[in-house]
């Protein structure tokens, strides 16, 4: 192996990827995988974690990351059955579709996503950084946050989870730095997630719903500068690149995988 392959060589690396059924969680748990990590897949469907994780030799386990108590076991568990926890990858989240006017948002809704966006993922690291800290091997931590973190324009239900999730890396990035655990956010922009639908080409959108912010979502989509949309495995890629020892010397960043819509 030439010493350029060594760096994303991830052989003996065990990771966890939280909402790995499908989309850009599966395309995550699946690089991480052809890079050479065993990888636990979770899901709240169980079903789907178990079709990614035979698709790429890995485990995998129901886990709905709004439960503590049930994060704190599935992290031990993922040490049981595959030995130590050196890679977590914080994918799983909602959206909701747009969560404008903001009077109309219910206790209910605001609830439901943050408890997953925002409860999920501190929950995820907390249980993380404990077994890593504990295994003094250093680590690495990829939250999902998204390019809605920065630039709003979804709701601030979703929105304002993305931003939350953003504080929440760069804050344990500086806590863990010492104990050699990189913390990074990765940040998708418009991204296809419709297996065998393909996304429209160039500057076409999807039909508009006439919900609150729609027309200003779908106008950043169709300027994208690179012209198309972002595929799950341009994430998957960035993740390995975050999870590899490529990154050695990467924490805390807020890393945009979006075609360039940020710089509009």
């Amino acid at each position: 192996m030439s010493e350029v392959a060594s760096w994303i060589d991830l052989s003996g690396k065990n990771a966890h990827v939280t909402g790995g059924g499908k989309g850009i969680g599966k395309a995550i748990a699946t690089t991480l995988a052809m890079a050479g990590a065993k990888v636990m897949v979770s899901d709240i469907n169980l079903e789907s974690a178990q079709a990614t994780a035979s698709e790429i030799d890995g485990a995998a386990m129901a886990l709905d990351v709004s439960d503590r108590e049930a994060v704190d076991a599935a992290m031990k568990q993922t040490v049981d059955e595959l030995g130590s926890l050196d890679i977590l990858v914080n994918n799983a989240g909602l959206y909701l579709g747009f969560g404008g006017p903001v009077e109309q948002i219910t206790d209910e809704k605001w609830r439901s996503l943050w408890s997953v966006n925002v409860d999920g993922v501190f929950y995820c690291c907390r249980a993380a950084a404990t077994i890593m800290k504990e295994q003094g091997n250093g680590g690495r931590i990829i939250n999902l946050a998204s390019t809605q973190a920065v630039t709003p324009g979804v709701g601030v239900t979703y929105d304002g989870s993305k931003g939350a999730v953003v504080m929440i890396t760069k804050t344990l990035a500086l806590e863990l730095a010492p104990h050699g655990i990189n913390v990074n956010a990765l940040a998708p922009g418009a991204t296809w997630v419709n297996p065998g639908d393909p996304p429209p080409l160039g500057g076409d959108a999807p039909p508009r719903s006439g919900e609150p912010l729609t027309d200003q979502v779908t106008d950043r989509i169709s300027r994208v500068p690179m012209g198309r949309w972002g595929m799950p495995m341009d994430q998957g890629m960035a993740a390995l690149f975050l999870a590899s020892e490529m990154s050695a010397y990467v924490t805390g960043i807020y890393l945009p995988v979006d075609g360039g819509w940020l710089t509009l």
